[in-house]
């Protein structure tokens, strides 16, 4: 067992399973265990001088966040009989209650148009803290060529022309669809934008199944490393199951990382996607990243009905992630999806989860189509969709990918582009 438990109290149930979480930070799984382990636990971390940081309940999941050399967090799940205690050396603290803020504008989510003329997948989500500090999820794809500079303009432009500050910034998982554009920011236009936070939590670049994942994915979690490590004035917070955090008048629980599907096969990288639920005015927007099977057992088997939310984001931008159970209780009025428009109807007739999403819903939203501007608290008929301002590049996309597109449905494609354009 590795030392970072040699001075916690653990319990008297033998072997353990034990997993190393990345930066640090290790897992141990108890099986078998009931409530009265949780909270046998929580009083020994007590009675050792760990005092509580936090603590939050939700249907039959308990856990608790204490504070010591090192972080001690402990969670019990009820549907699933596991104790499960996490080890964790970072310093940094989310906030636990809302934060003092200016109150100045209206909290808006909007659904970025990436450029999705070389790639069909990416996806951006922002949203605006009524302080007008924003919230950013994700960025775009590497091949999203100039995306993070369209993304630091549409921030500049909804902050009236001032440099936008990010009060925090959440990733979902490390797919280059997901954080390349992020770490351009970083890297080349840091002075252009002020971001206070990260979240996010990463399994180690060399887990156990990474030789799975192939080697984009090694060198982008490398790269991801390296420029976190070189940025020590931006705020890491390492987020953990069962964690409920706030960025300005924005509540968010963390309601599944890759430490719940370990031991399972993480060869489907998408599992690794940590999936958390916003509550903002009122109402509840839910963002599983790229949660699929593995991840999606968690999520359906632990929180049944408290995934009920006003708007739902496509796990997996709408290809094979989680399952039509977990639509059904989303039972989303909104359906959001990071895809392009050809890509939305070739998975149309194969996902069964994205056909329950849109017969659930009242509104849908496909990312290619155009930003899509969302005032919150949510209301049916008060979305505002934004003129498209990308088109695919057919012969790039077949240079890259090989998919090839009649004439006429290129000719299709591009008519309608016009029309959304305006």
């Amino acid at each position: 067992m590795n030392e970072i438990f040699k001075n916690i109290p653990l319990p008297e149930k033998s072997n353990p399973t034990e997993y190393y979480c990345a930066r640090g930070a290790y897992l141990l799984i108890y099986e078998n265990c009931t409530k009265e382990d949780y909270e046998k636990e929580c009083s020994a971390a007590e009675k050792n001088g760990f005092s509580l940081f936090d603590r939050f309940d939700l249907k039959g999941n308990y856990h608790s966040t204490y504070r010591r050399e090192a972080m001690l967090h402990i969670y019990f799940c009820e549907s699933e009989k596991k104790l499960r205690i996490i080890a964790d050396p970072s310093k940094e603290c989310y906030h636990t209650a809302p934060e003092k803020y200016n109150d100045i504008c209206k909290t808006t989510l909007w659904q970025f148009e990436v450029d999705h003329g070389l790639i069909d997948c990416g996806m951006c989500y922002m949203i605006r803290c009524r302080d007008g500090s924003f919230f950013v999820i994700d960025s775009a794809h590497m091949y999203s060529i100039n995306d993070d500079i369209r993304i630091i303009e549409f921030l500049t432009k909804l902050n009236g022309g001032k440099k936008p500050v990010v009060a925090g910034w959440f990733l979902s998982h490390a797919h280059e669809d997901h954080i390349a554009k992020f770490l351009d920011v970083i890297e080349y236009h840091k002075n252009e934008i002020d971001i206070e936070t990260v979240y996010y939590n990463f399994p180690d670049a060399y887990h156990r199944d990474y030789k799975l994942w192939g080697e984009c994915n090694l060198g982008m979690a490398l790269r991801f490393e390296r420029v976190m490590n070189e940025n020590p004035d931006i705020k890491k917070i390492n987020l953990h199951t069962g964690q409920h955090f706030f960025v300005r008048n924005l509540e968010f629980v963390t309601l599944c990382t890759h430490e719940d599907v370990y031991p399972n096969s993480f060869e489907d990288f998408n599992n690794s996607s940590t999936a958390i639920m916003m509550l903002a005015e009122g109402s509840k927007v839910l963002f599983p990243g790229d949660c699929s099977a593995e991840s999606d057992k968690v999520l359906v088997g632990r929180y049944g009905d408290y995934l009920k939310c006003d708007v739902v984001q496509m796990s997996h931008h709408g290809h094979s992630g989680t399952s039509p159970e977990f639509y059904r209780l989303a039972d989303a009025e909104c359906v959001l999806f990071p895809i392009t428009e050809i890509k939305f109807y070739e998975e149309l007739p194969r996902q069964k989860s994205n056909r329950v999403a849109i017969d659930i819903s009242k509104e849908y939203h496909i990312a290619s189509n155009g930003t899509v501007e969302i005032p919150l608290p949510y209301v049916y008929g008060q979305t505002v969709i934004h003129p498209d301002e990308t088109f695919e590049d057919f012969n790039g996309i077949y240079n890259l990918w090989g998919y090839e597109y009649t004439e006429e449905y290129k000719q299709q494609l591009y008519q309608d582009f016009l029309k959304r354009k305006g």
